[in-house]
């Protein structure tokens, strides 16, 4: 198997550089990368066996080469990560020799069971994304902006020994919280009555990921029913969370409770998701995927209503599923916390 997909080969390896493929057999592995990483290969992955691309070379040419050197007839690639511009420079390349096998999901289902060393450093991420947030209610100003807001959180990260964010935060104050992807801007937060903040530390590689409200005045009335609403469905769906249960069966519960309450066209994305070297890794909880959560998968739970013009309402924490149930990563309180 060729591994081209880098988060897969960093799983793999535990190599970091930028470009790199690995050539995978039943009998071990190979890694392939260019000059610039040949001390940080041998300091990341010692006992790895490492080819290195020529500088007057190609790294195609060192894949091509690499076949041939193992007299591999057959090579599964990674169908849904691969171009398809290198997979048509293989098939050249290989000039027939070479039969390229499509494969889908192999590394990441592996991936998505996390192991005591992941677990600690995911443990340690979440913890670090509570209390940044905590340290940035506390610093907040009256004259912040969203970014600033924003701004505040990294450099707490920062401060904080993480790497820094494990996606881009959003932060919406007021309307803006009704778009569930909002892009963080420039509006003074003051200026409305609540905000939606959705943010994630990168700890050792490692992400959380999660959304709180806040409030900077009274809360629409209408606000505040849908908040319960919403916390009512993070709660249903974490009572489902368990070894071997239904991904849709989990997302149901959320959907089912927020339709009962008449806002089922507002909640228009997925339950959740898992995570881990990424903020978006398998399973996805949603009507539109199929499969089971297994012990040892790391979700996260984010139902939410929007309401176009008002504002959105999102709660999301992230679970580890255990044989029996769930663990809590995440220990901040559904309720509005106060600016």
């Amino acid at each position: 198997m060729l591994v081209s997909n880098l988060v897969n080969v960093k799983y793999l390896t535990g190599f970091t550089g930028s470009n790199a493929f690995l050539l995978a057999n039943e009998s071990g592995a190979t890694l392939l990368t260019d000059g610039r990483y040949t001390e940080q290969a041998a300091s990341e992955c010692p006992e790895l066996p490492l080819r290195i691309r020529p500088v007057d070379s190609t790294m195609l040419t060192l894949i091509i080469e690499s076949l041939k050197a193992q007299k591999v007839s057959d090579c599964k690639i990674e169908s849904e990560s691969m171009t398809r511009g290198l997979w048509r420079d293989l098939v050249e390349g290989a000039k027939g020799e070479v039969n390229f096998l499509d494969s889908s999901g192999i590394v990441e289902n592996l991936r998505a069971i996390k192991d005591d060393l992941e677990l600690q450093n995911i443990r340690k991420s979440v913890a670090i994304n509570e209390q940044i947030f905590l340290d940035t209610l506390r610093a907040f100003e009256s004259d912040w902006s969203e970014q600033d807001f924003a701004e505040n959180l990294e450099r707490e990260i920062r401060g904080h020994g993480g790497d820094g964010f494990s996606f881009d935060p959003i932060v919406g104050a007021g309307p803006s919280s009704a778009l569930p992807h909002y892009h963080t801007g420039e509006a003074i937060i003051t200026d409305h009555a609540f905000a939606l903040v959705d943010w994630g530390t990168s700890w050792q590689g490692y992400a959380s990921d999660l959304t709180r409200m806040v409030a900077v005045a009274d809360v629409p009335e209408e606000i505040k029913k849908i908040h319960a609403i919403v916390s009512d469905a993070k709660q249903a769906a974490m009572e489902v969370i368990r070894d071997g249960v239904q991904l849709r069966e989990v997302d149901q519960a959320a959907r089912q409770l927020i339709a009962d309450a008449g806002y089922g066209e507002r909640f228009n994305h997925g339950l959740g998701h898992g995570f881990g070297l990424e903020i978006h890794e398998t399973p996805y909880m949603s009507p539109a995927f199929e499969g089971q959560l297994k012990a040892g998968m790391v979700i996260t739970i984010e139902p939410g209503i929007y309401l176009p013009g008002m504002g959105g309402v999102r709660l999301e924490d992230d679970f580890l599923v255990t044989a029996n149930g769930c663990e809590k990563l995440s220990s901040l309180p559904d309720d509005f916390l106060t600016l």
